[in-house]
């Protein structure tokens, strides 16, 4: 039996009217993301329909691609939304709202992963003698 723990602080969407710091080097900051953001909510999207035919975009971003066994996979997922009661961030918090809901809509069903070793260190023993 294996498991995995993925831990994954998502910054939030990052506005960058309301940020001071409008270098350049902040602004690829940004871009990225937003465009990290943008893959994920693409990625939760398609698995939330529940096609089984349907193309997930999980090269989209690394992001995506290294969540790929928790998003998709036979594992138990939680999302945690942190939101914020002020006035100022009330669409940030409509958007992680909505945000949350799809990805609460996807439909998985989990299963141990156990995989047989005896085989497999039957097999290494027999090559190492082989060579």
């Amino acid at each position: 039996k294996r498991s995995k723990l993925n831990l994954c602080d998502l910054a939030g969407s990052e506005k960058l009217d309301t940020d001071d710091r409008l270098d350049e080097k902040h602004m690829e900051e940004h871009k990225f993301i937003n465009l990290s953001l943008t893959s994920l909510g693409l990625v939760i999207h398609a698995l939330a329909k529940n096609n089984p035919h349907r193309f997930i975009p999980y090269w989209d971003s690394k992001l995506t691609w290294l969540l790929k066994d928790s998003l998709g996979g036979s594992t138990m997922t939680i999302m945690i939304a942190c939101i914020s009661p002020s006035y100022f961030c009330y669409e940030e918090t409509i958007n992680t709202l909505k945000y949350a809901d799809r990805a609460r809509s996807i439909k998985k069903k989990s299963k141990w992963n156990v995989r047989e070793v005896d085989g497999q260190v039957s097999h290494y023993k027999e090559m190492i003698g082989s060579l």
